[in-house]
């Protein structure tokens, strides 16, 4: 059995608070200095990035479902083909949604700040919400062409922190494109709006899929973490929900909310029955989407 160590309970309880307090601090400090907000949204979450990755290694939830050696060449090459192009398409279409929103006059470029933020989450969420439900749950030809694209995040056995990147290529252009960019275009949000929005989003995207013991309480009832969304990756169909990707106020509304404190899905993963190809096929994962039938 897992020892609950001293650092154990220090990160089950202060790291979601104080990595809070360090995006609030560096989002003041860029904000102050009216810079450039691109290289700000890297700035602020790359240093997160390098701590939990230590984390993970030192104080795993549950090892088996960390990387290890001998996973780690079909890691790479995946994480190569598949993560490294998502990160690059991810980190473009972020810093172009900075872009755009500098250019953009919608309804909302008059706006104060403390309203823009807000909508900005909440109009993301619903449209991800729907989006992410969609390609789980929506039947016929299409709903199978979604899932196909989104099946790729979904087939390892685990849930570490770089899985966030293990995705399809058409997933992120779906997803940042229909949820992110094209609102932005509309509805004219400020470049410091968006720059908030992007690290709260990037931040929650990385934690959720953090294989420590991190509870946050509850603010589960307002964000998604990892005690929520590791029942998203459960390979138990009736308990794979949580579609939020920062806010969980949709799952609640909509009725697909699974929150059990201090508890953690038995497998991660999809269902053998459901004929999925095995993670390490990674060209047949990436050609399912160009299958027809």
């Amino acid at each position: 059995m897992r020892q609950d160590t001293l650092p154990r309970r220090l990160v089950r309880r202060w790291l979601y608070p104080v990595s809070w307090a360090w995006i609030l601090i560096g989002l003041a400090l860029f904000l102050r200095m009216e810079v450039d907000e691109r290289p700000a949204w890297i700035l602020i979450t790359l240093p997160l990035v390098i701590l939990y990755l230590v984390l993970e290694i030192v104080l795993p939830l549950d090892r088996r479902w960390s990387m290890s050696w001998r996973n780690l060449p079909p890691d790479i090459v995946y994480i190569v083909l598949a993560a490294a192009t998502i990160g690059l398409v991810s980190a473009g279409l972020a810093m172009a949604s900075i872009t755009i929103s500098g250019e953009a006059q919608g309804p909302a470029r008059d706006w104060p700040l403390w309203l823009q933020v807000p909508v900005l989450m909440l109009v993301f969420e619903f449209m991800n919400y729907w989006l992410h439900r969609a390609m789980h749950e929506l039947g016929g030809r299409f709903g199978r062409l979604l899932w196909h694209i989104h099946a790729a995040h979904h087939l390892p056995r685990g849930l570490y922190l770089l899985m966030h990147a293990v995705s399809h290529p058409l997933n992120a252009i779906i997803i940042q494109g229909l949820a992110i960019i094209l609102p932005i275009w509309i509805m004219g949000y400020g470049p410091e709006a968006v720059l908030i929005f992007l690290v709260v989003n990037a931040f929650h995207g990385i934690i959720s899929h953090f294989n420590v013991d991190l509870r946050m309480g509850r603010a589960n009832y307002l964000f998604v973490g990892p005690e929520l969304h590791r029942y998203h990756h459960s390979a138990e169909v009736s308990e794979a929900k949580n579609y939020g990707a920062v806010l969980s106020v949709w799952d609640q509304l909509f009725g697909t909310f699974v929150y059990r404190p201090a508890n953690y899905p038995k497998e991660l993963g999809t269902d053998p029955e459901t004929g999925m190809p095995e993670y390490r096929r990674i060209f047949t994962v990436l050609a399912l989407p160009f299958h027809r039938g």
